[in-house]
């Protein structure tokens, strides 16, 4: 897999196609153990530069994927044809729509689950849902963690997607991924409130201008404040220091 780094964080340089091929690839020939999808965005590149643990589940993951309008524009600057969003949503529509696997939804509340497993029956008839889990908030006791690992586990899924908030949810999968059964854990955060149709989505005009925080912002500022008003420039700052440094490095070497 061809990828490209973002503030020293890995992000392949893929569309969902491909990550099709990939997930087929790993039901013929299944991994050693359960593999993160990554959903990378800013967010969860400042995410990976503040706590090492998400640092170390984002770079090992089994798929980085470019989940972030202006990733897809540094990967067409840097030669890769990325031209469709391929965030950890549109691989989990791809996979209910065209391949039949099983899904396990963990985390959200009990709420959002009942009208995810309602809005997903509705769209893709066909879908496996092996088993739906909404653990209490807060953090988990060992005894709590391996309560839920097991349930997950006797429902024999191919997928399991996690719904905790990022970082937690990617930092639960690494910790817990080699005594998960499945082929591969994705960090879905508010994906199962857009499935379900509890919150809605930016239109994909506003998507694909890159004003997507924009749109979320506005939405629910009480809970996204600082992620776009204090992430996102911090992020800008450190990116904008990286592409100096990198140009002067390759001016050195002429």
């Amino acid at each position: 897999m061809n990828s490209f780094r973002v503030l020293g964080i890995r992000v392949d340089a893929v569309q969902p196609r491909d990550v099709l091929e990939i997930l087929d690839g790993w039901k013929q020939t299944p991994p050693r153990e359960c593999v993160l999808l990554s959903s990378t965005n800013v967010n969860n590149v400042m995410c990976s530069l503040e706590k090492p643990l998400m640092s170390t589940a984002t770079n090992n993951a089994g798929i980085s994927l470019p989940d972030s309008v202006p990733f897809l524009w540094l990967g067409r600057l840097r030669g890769f044809p990325l031209r469709q969003r391929c965030g950890i949503q549109e691989i989990m529509m791809e996979v209910f729509e065209k391949r039949d696997y099983r899904h396990f939804f963990f985390g959200n509340t009990p709420e959002v689950l009942e009208a995810l497993k309602v809005r997903l029956q509705q769209q893709y008839p066909t879908i496996q849902i092996c088993g739906m889990f909404s653990p209490p908030f807060g953090n988990f006791s060992k005894e709590q963690n391996a309560e839920y690992v097991a349930l997950i586990n006797k429902t024999r899924p191919d997928f399991v997607w996690v719904s905790l908030g990022c970082p937690r949810q990617e930092m639960w999968i690494e910790e817990n991924r080699a005594g998960i059964n499945a082929l591969a854990a994705g960090g879905a955060g508010a994906v199962f409130d857009f499935l379900a149709g509890g919150t809605s989505r930016a239109p994909e005009w506003i998507q694909y201008a890159g004003l997507e925080w924009l749109y979320r912002l506005m939405i629910d500022p009480k809970k996204l404040w600082r992620r776009y008003l204090v992430r996102y420039p911090k992020f800008l700052l450190l990116f904008s220091f990286d592409l100096l440094r990198l140009g002067k490095m390759r001016q050195g070497e002429t």
